[in-house]
């Protein structure tokens, strides 16, 4: 039932066209016999249609002949049964002329009604059309300027279309005219007149000459006209010379531009091809030329068409423009305005599901090429479509390798947003900006980025912040990175990078910032700046300079002395084994290790000391020592006095510390681990590193470490730690054995002070010299904080 419900639908407008046959020729006076009266010419579009998308191919030619030769094996294969029938309909007057066509696998038949009935019934015809088409030069607004498609821009860095051949389905185009004679291509295979009524390029019209030389004009007539001056042309004429157009001469068009000269082994075809007209007299969907549109997007080739001139209502696109395989081109005036003649989305025809138009382009007053050497001015989609492509030739000119996908792409991508943001159905995807498009296609420069962390630190005056800076490569980028920093005054900080130099564009480095006692409390915002070659990059950071925390107030402070002198208001013999308290406001005695139950001998000097309690302590000398009931003890022991009983606690010579700068110096034991200094620069068994006689080292019943670094936080070579109390890995007490040492964020301390340590910052504890401490033999020995 819808085979003969569609059979005669073909019918009537064939008896439709017949009749308009005859009457045509009734008024010319001809009296033609009854066969060729009853004749008329359809297209005969087979079902069985090539696989375009799936076309092999690495390079653009290899797909153009990989599409050529499959459209011809399709139409060879599936056109030789319904020839044959042709063949014999001719023998017998039935078929006047057969034109078979490959580019869409069709045959254009003039033939009776009888035939074209049996044709249209056929199981391999898909449909059978009139070959008479309307289809008209779109006209209309915008005025068109190379500056404003940012053209210029593009020829200046050496790309004006050179080597790309350009093709216009059109009226034509006059070859005499100065702005295009030289840019014709020339020879046989760059000019297709269909109706044979010229043999050289013509056009009677001017519509496609101007077109032509709103693509690849030159400046015969004092400025530059085309977008791409260096581009070649070549046309087919689909219009015959009274301005009408037939189905086949269309196809037959589209079917050149594939094969110009007939050889698919050839590379002969265009690279952009743009159509300035419309199928019909407004608004429509007809897919008559879709799948010649499909084999051009095959090739490798992005149709390029006005969008027509049926505005500013909604709906009124155009075809082929509204094909979705076609790029569709409206109009803008100079201000960048639409032209309220160009026509608008949206549309879904033959499945087109973005909007409409896909650009705009200058399109309103546009000064171009004329007939007879002569220049002209016109309006709409017809001159804004070959703005675009001219823009696809200089981008080929650069890009020789783009897919159709990838020029959509770069123009619709980049264009510049007008009208509502993003995509919309009056300026499409925007207005063409050709130097955006060609920058897009550049590869990315190289180059590296640069990141900090922490994002901030907080120190007190004097104190010292550590950041790591990464260096990355960005695409490739492989030149070293001098790092540097700015954000502080050298009166405020020092700072260093290790390394100064990231090699190769990639790694980190550790910036040190130390900042100096004076440097007022306030937030640095500070720069990291990496420069490798002519790229500079940069990173923020911050550093916090706080006010200095408080020392903890003083509780009991125990502590043995150089000498043999007593602290302040305190009698009795002094001895420098003695341990004596503070608290807070008057000294006494806690330990006098040469009455009961110490008992230590005379010349006995405690080194170390840490406080259980009252009758509990642990200490070391700085001598060897006999202690009763142990016998001699070395200067590198540490021995436990349990209530009235000595017993050794750690024995630094079986633990490996043999040599004499290896004896303790200061001692702190807290959770079963034994914290200590040593009395020179050298490392216990087992540590590596500088060894330094203000480091602190730990001993868990196993093996030695090194915990406090005391170089690394900024301490000289002449510091030398005498006393350590642990509260924590960040909280510590420390006194010094000379007369006077600088520590980082206080300054110059006395031997007879205790500095306490509280993550990075530090402040003055005890200050032994206010305190009555003024003697050389009053320099605070070893000391406890319970």
């Amino acid at each position: 039932m819808r085979r003969n419900a569609a059979l005669a639908a073909v019918l009537g407008l064939l008896m439709s066209f017949f009749a308009a046959a005859v009457t045509a020729r009734s008024a010319s006076g001809a009296a033609p016999d009854a066969a060729e009266e009853q004749m008329a010419t359809v297209l005969v579009t087979l079902r069985e249609q090539s696989d375009l998308p799936a076309m092999p191919g690495a390079t653009r030619r290899a797909r153009l002949r990989a599409v050529i030769q499959a459209l011809h094996a399709t139409a060879n294969t599936s056109q030789d049964p319904i020839r044959a029938r042709l063949s014999t309909w001719s023998a017998q007057g039935e078929v006047a002329e057969t034109n078979p066509l490959w580019v869409l696998n069709a045959i254009s038949v003039t033939a009776t009604p009888a035939v074209i009935a049996e044709l249209a019934a056929r199981s391999d015809v898909a449909t059978v059309t009139p070959d008479e088409v309307h289809i008209a030069p779109t006209a209309g607004p915008p005025e068109a300027n190379q500056s404003q498609v940012s053209a210029p821009p593009v020829w200046d860095l050496g790309h004006t279309g050179q080597g790309v051949v350009v093709a216009t389905l059109d009226s034509g185009v006059d070859v005499t005219n100065p702005d295009l004679a030289s840019r014709w291509r020339g020879g046989s295979n760059s000019w297709f007149d269909p109706y044979g009524e010229h043999a050289t390029p013509t056009d009677l019209s001017g519509h496609g000459t101007a077109t032509m030389g709103a693509i690849v004009g030159g400046d015969a007539g004092g400025t530059t006209i085309g977008t791409a001056p260096g581009a070649t042309w070549i046309a087919a004429k689909i219009f015959d010379d009274r301005g009408g157009a037939t189905a086949t001469a269309v196809h037959e068009a589209f079917q050149w531009l594939l094969d110009p000269d007939h050889d698919p082994n050839t590379y002969d075809a265009p690279q952009v091809v743009t159509g300035s007209w419309s199928i019909g007299s407004g608004p429509s969907c007809d897919l008559s030329f879709q799948l010649d549109l499909q084999g051009l997007r095959a090739a490798g080739i992005l149709p390029v068409f006005a969008a027509g001139n049926f505005g500013p209502g909604d709906s009124s696109s155009i075809s082929p423009a509204n094909y979705p395989e076609a790029l569709a081109v409206g109009a803008v005036s100079s201000p960048d305005l639409v032209y309220s003649a160009s026509s608008r989305g949206p549309s879904t025809c033959g499945g087109r599901t973005r909007v409409f138009p896909d650009l705009v382009a200058p399109g309103v007053d546009i000064f171009t090429a004329d007939r007879y050497g002569l220049y002209q001015t016109v309006s709409g989609t017809s001159i804004s479509a070959p703005h675009v492509a001219g823009a696809l030739a200089l981008l080929l000119d650069a890009h020789q390798g783009l897919t159709p996908d990838q020029q959509w792409s770069a123009l619709t991508g980049n264009a510049l947003d007008l009208g509502l943001p993003g995509a919309d159905d009056a300026y499409g995807y925007g207005r063409l900006d050709i130097l955006t498009a060609y920058q897009s296609l550049l590869p990315p420069p190289t180059d590296f980025s640069i990141a900090v962390a922490p994002a901030g630190a907080s120190v007190a005056p004097g104190g010292v912040a550590s950041y790591t800076v990464q260096v990355t490569p960005v695409n490739g980028f492989t030149g070293d990175v001098t790092l540097s920093l700015s954000g502080l005054a050298v009166e405020q900080a020092t700072w260093t990078f290790g390394p100064d130099v990231v090699a190769a564009g990639s790694g980190s480095s550790q910036l040190v910032v130390t900042t100096s006692v004076t440097t007022p409390p306030g937030n640095y915002p500070l720069t990291v700046s990496g420069t490798g070659g002519t790229i500079t990059r940069t990173a923020a950071a911050s550093l916090a300079v706080t006010d200095p925390p408080p020392p903890p107030p003083i509780q009991d402070l125990y502590l043995s002395t150089f000498g043999n002198s007593n602290p302040p208001e305190l009698a009795g013999t002094a001895d420098d084994a003695d341990i004596y308290s503070w608290n807070g406001t008057s000294f006494s005695r806690s330990v006098d290790v040469s009455g009961a139950p110490y008992a230590l001998p005379a010349g006995a000097n405690v080194d170390g000391f840490a406080r259980v309690d009252a009758t509990h302590f642990y200490v070391s000398f700085s001598f060897d020592t006999t202690v009763p009931g142990l016998g001699a003890v070395q200067d590198e022991d540490v021995v436990f006095f349990n209530a009235g009983t000595w017993t050794l606690y750690f024995d630094g010579t079986g633990r490996g510390l043999t040599a004499a700068n290896q004896d303790l110096d200061a001692i702190s034991i807290v959770g079963g681990t034994l914290y200590f200094s040593t009395e020179g620069n050298t490392n216990p068994p087992g540590v590596g590193g500088t060894a330094d006689d203000a480091d602190i080292y730990s001993f868990d019943g196993t093996s030695f470490a090194r915990v406090w670094d005391a170089s690394a936080v900024g301490f000289g070579t002449t510091a030398n730690v005498d006393g350590y109390v642990r509260v924590d890995a960040t909280h510590y007490y420390l006194s010094f054995s000379g007369l006077t040492t600088t520590v980082p964020v206080l300054g110059t301390v006395q031997d007879e002070d205790v500095v306490y340590s509280s993550a990075g910052a530090r402040s003055v504890y005890f200050d032994g010299t206010a305190h009555g401490l003024t003697t050389d033999n009053l320099d605070v020995d070893a000391f406890d904080i319970p």
